[in-house]
């Protein structure tokens, strides 16, 4: 289960980002066709009639980030394997970190060219991929929603909350 969403990532860097790493070779992904494949995903409808060509595109585009989110998510969950019991409870503290961590990689991760890469994401993976390291380290611990360390894999630990 990916620690982030779809509708997340929309809300944290904008639709028109988002439209933006995930346009297809054909340009036929908008901002609301993108809006509508999230909603028809969440039970909703397609407003306007758009073309299936249009409908496909956006589906695809949905299904990208989705498994971008999924990867993500896997990749983190390799380094937090070794230092806490996973899954982690959904009210878990570390809940909005690793939300963030998540979408800062898939970010990443849908930056896929020169078009729409920057340094500053680059930058953010980077980070985010430290702190993953220094999670599996034991250097840093995360802190369950009552202020305690996460249930731990059983192995040595030391570091601070």
């Amino acid at each position: 289960m990916p620690y982030a969403t779809a509708t997340l990532f929309i809300q944290k860097f904008g639709l028109d980002e988002t439209t933006q790493l995930l346009a297809d070779e054909q340009g036929l992904l908008t901002n609301v066709l993108l809006t509508d494949a999230v909603a028809v995903s969440l039970g909703g409808a397609w407003t306007g009639t758009p073309s299936a060509a249009e409908m496909a595109a956006a589906n695809a585009a949905l299904a990208r980030i989705n498994r971008q989110l999924t990867v993500s998510s896997n990749l983190m969950d390799g380094y937090l394997r070794s230092a806490v019991t996973l899954p982690l409870a959904a009210d878990d503290a570390n809940a909005g970190t690793l939300e963030e961590c998540c979408m800062a990689l898939t970010r990443g991760g849908l930056a896929d060219d020169s078009d729409n890469a920057t340094e500053r994401m680059d930058k953010a993976c980077d980070t985010w991929r430290t702190w993953l390291k220094d999670v599996s380290r034991g250097s840093v611990q995360l802190v369950g929603s009552t202020g305690a360390a996460a249930p731990s894999t059983g192995g040595a630990r030391s570091g601070q909350a």
